[in-house]
C-alpha cells in the first residue's frame, strides 16, 4: 500500500522514532497504486472530525493492564474521549479475512488494551507479552534496552484506528495519545486466534547499530538498519557502473547520511525496486542489510555504502506470525 503523502509528516519523523502514517501509506500499496481503499460506511470513525466520534465508559487502572498479561485480549472499559481522525488523505483500508482486519472498529477495546499495555509495561519480560513476533525479538529488546531507558509514558487513550491493506496479513495502524508526551502510532497484527501484538521493531526503528556508530565504524560485514531512502540531489562523483543503483539513505531520527549502492539487475533486488518506485523514489522506509566494501570494481570506495540484501517490507518484517 505505498502512497503518495509520505511527505506530509517527514519533518515530523526526523524528530523521533515513532512510526507516522504516511510511513505506512508509504509502504502497504501494491506497484500499481491501489493505495487505501475507501469502505466510509463501515468505518465512519476512521474519517469523522474529533468531535463526532466519542467513546464511553471508565478508563482501566494501571493495575488493570498489568494483569492482561495473562489475558491480553479482555475487554477494558475505555473513558469518555474524543478520537482523533487520521491524517487527512488516509482513507480505510479494505477488510477481509487475509487483508487488515475486520470491523476494526468494534474490536477498539481489545485493541487499546493490548497497546495500553505495551506502553505502560516496564519490564521486557511483561512488553513482550504484547509484543508482535515475541521469540525473535527478545534479544533484540535486550540488546536495545541495555542502552536506552525503559521509562512508560502516562497513557490517556486510544486516538484513530484503522486497518492496513497488506494481502496475507491483518494489520492495524493505531495511535497512542499520552499524557506527558507526544502521540505515538504503531502497528500492530490480529492472530489466528483473534489477539493483538503490537509490533515493537518498528515503534523503535531498531537497528543492529545506533546510526552513528554506523557511520563511524563503517562495517565490512551487513548490518540490519531501518532507514530512510530517496533519490540523491547529486549524482555520485565518478562513474557508476552500468546497472547499479545508487540512493541516499539516512536515518529517522539520528543526523548524518550515507549514498549506497545496489544491482538493479539482481533479482533479489526487485523488492526494494518496487518500494522505491512505489514510494516515488523519496523518503520510503527501508529496512536493510548495508555494509561498507571499501575499494573495490564496483566502485564501493566513491559511492560508500553497499545494500547487501532488503529485509522484509518498509520497517516491517513480515515473516514470524502470519494469519
Amino acid at each position: 500500500m505505498i502512497a503518495t503523502v509520505f511527505r506530509v509528516a517527514t519533518a515530523k519523523l526526523w524528530e523521533s522514532t515513532q512510526i507516522n502514517p504516511d510511513y505506512v501509506d508509504s509502504v502497504y500499496e501494491d506497484v500499481q497504486g491501489r493505495g487505501w481503499s475507501g469502505n466510509i460506511k463501515e468505518n465512519k470513525a476512521l474519517i469523522a472530525s474529533a468531535d463526532d466520534v466519542k467513546h464511553d465508559g471508565a478508563r482501566p487502572s494501571t493495575k488493570d493492564v498489568q494483569k492482561i498479561a495473562e489475558k491480553v485480549a479482555r475487554e477494558l472499559n475505555p473513558p469518555k474521549t474524543t478520537v482523533e481522525a487520521p491524517p487527512a488523505g488516509l482513507a480505510p483500508a479494505a477488510v477481509s479475512n487475509v487483508n487488515g482486519i475486520q470491523n476494526i472498529e468494534s474490536k477498539r477495546l481489545e485493541i487499546e488494551s493490548v497497546i495500553r499495555g505495551f506502553f505502560e509495561a516496564n519490564t521486557i519480560d511483561l512488553k513482550l507479552v504484547f509484543a508482535r513476533d515475541s521469540m525473535r525479538v527478545r534479544p533484540l529488546m535486550e540488546n536495545f534496552y541495555r542502552s536506552h531507558p525503559l521509562t512508560p509514558p502516562r497513557w490517556k487513550n486510544l486516538g484513530w484506528l484503522m486497518s492496513v491493506d497488506e494481502k496475507g496479513y491483518r494489520f492495524g495502524y493505531a495511535q497512542a495519545v499520552f499524557e506527558d508526551a507526544e502521540p505515538i502510532s504503531v502497528v500492530f497484527e490480529e492472530t489466528a486466534d483473534n489477539k493483538y501484538r503490537v509490533d515493537w521493531e518498528s515503534s523503535v526503528s531498531y537497528g543492529e547499530l545506533e546510526w552513528k556508530e554506523f557511520l563511524k565504524v563503517r562495517p565490512a560485514e551487513p548490518t540490519l538498519l531501518r532507514v530512510i531512502a530517496s533519490k540523491p540531489a547529486l549524482a555520485p562523483a565518478g562513474e557508476t557502473p552500468q546497472g547499479t543503483e545508487v540512493i541516499e539513505i539516512k536515518h529517522p531520527a539520528q543526523e548524518g547520511s550515507v549514498l549506497a549502492f545496489f544491482d538493479r539487475n539482481d533479482p533479489k533486488f526487485q523488492p526494494l525496486i518496487d518500494q522505491l518506485q512505489s514510494g516515488n523514489w523519496k523518503d520510503v522506509p527501508l529496512t536493510l542489510r548495508l555494509c561498507f566494501p571499501g575499494t573495490s570494481s564496483t566502485g564501493g570506495s566513491t559511492m560508500g555504502a553497499k545494500i547487501a540484501n532488503i529485509e522484509g517490507k518498509g520497517w516491517l518484517i513480515l515473516q514470524g506470525n502470519r494469519s
